[in-house]
């Protein structure tokens, strides 16, 4: 049975008509209630602003992957090596306590060479290089967990040739 059996078309229409405007009653109710105060944006990478102040401060650049902070400079090795030396160790244990600090504990250590010896062996050896780095982060109280450590042999020198700058590690906090 249809359910407008009973009702003449008059009857019909004032029953529709009164049904479109209680919805563009609702509608314009909608309408005129104050908007919400917008959300700001999620800082980039999950960090807060501080975070990244912090992390500015300390010598990083933001990237297409992360914060990264090339150590060229001030985390060097000596040709064919990998030995963390004790300047550098104790610039590696500052840096992973003030990140710490700020909440921030989840890395990934490259380590990287010049372009002396082949291209297997400097894979090895760059891979050394960011596992000591590591070593000392976890030593320093990072979660070993938390950080990823690759070794990129002569791949993305900062100078060309066997530059020492090359023989170094990058520190990059991911973009999550």
């Amino acid at each position: 049975m249809e359910w407008s059996q009973g009702f003449s078309g008059t009857q019909r229409f004032a029953r529709g008509a009164r049904w479109a405007m209680a919805m563009a009653l609702v509608l314009l109710m909608a309408a005129c209630q104050t908007p919400s105060a917008p959300t700001p944006p999620p800082p980039p990478a999950g960090l807060t602003a501080q975070q990244q102040q912090v992390l500015r401060d300390q010598g990083f650049m933001q990237g297409d992957q992360g914060w990264e902070l090339q150590m060229s400079g001030k985390l060097l090795f000596e040709f064919d090596s990998a030995e963390v030396g004790e300047a550098a160790r104790a610039k590696v244990v500052q840096l992973a306590q003030v990140l710490m600090k700020e909440g921030i504990d989840r890395l990934r250590v490259e380590g990287y060479t010049d372009d002396r010896g082949s291209a297997a062996y400097n894979l090895k050896l760059s891979m050394r290089r960011a596992q000591a780095v590591t070593n000392v982060l976890v030593e320093a109280g990072m979660p070993r967990q938390n950080i990823e450590v690759k070794g990129l042999g002569n791949a993305l020198p900062v100078v060309s040739g066997n530059a020492a700058e090359n023989r170094r590690v990058a520190i990059v906090v991911p973009l999550l």
